[in-house]
């Protein structure tokens, strides 16, 4: 079940990383970039998602997720991921 829920977050998360990479340009602070992508961009890249790719949740629902699930579990693995990686570059820069 990786593999669908795998290509969700794969798409969602090109979304993120582009708001994330846009709100790090405009701040030129890395860590605002960072910390954006766990918790800001996240939302917006939803938006996104929904906005062009509405269709495909379907295409989900049918392979037995719910749009609840992926989302919180996008939610989730984006806030780990960027709690680390925040906190690392914190320590080493």
């Amino acid at each position: 079940m990786f593999g669908l829920f795998g290509k969700y977050y794969y798409d969602v998360t090109k979304y993120n990383i582009l708001v994330s990479v846009v709100i790090a340009i405009l701040t030129e602070k890395l860590t605002a970039g960072i910390v954006s992508f766990a918790t800001v961009s996240i939302f917006i890249s939803f938006l996104i998602y929904r906005q062009f790719k509405n269709v495909e949740y379907y295409f989900y629902i049918n392979g037995g997720l719910s749009k609840k699930e992926m989302i919180l579990k996008t939610v989730l693995i984006n806030f780990l991921i960027g709690s680390i990686t925040a906190v690392l570059i914190t320590y080493i820069l």
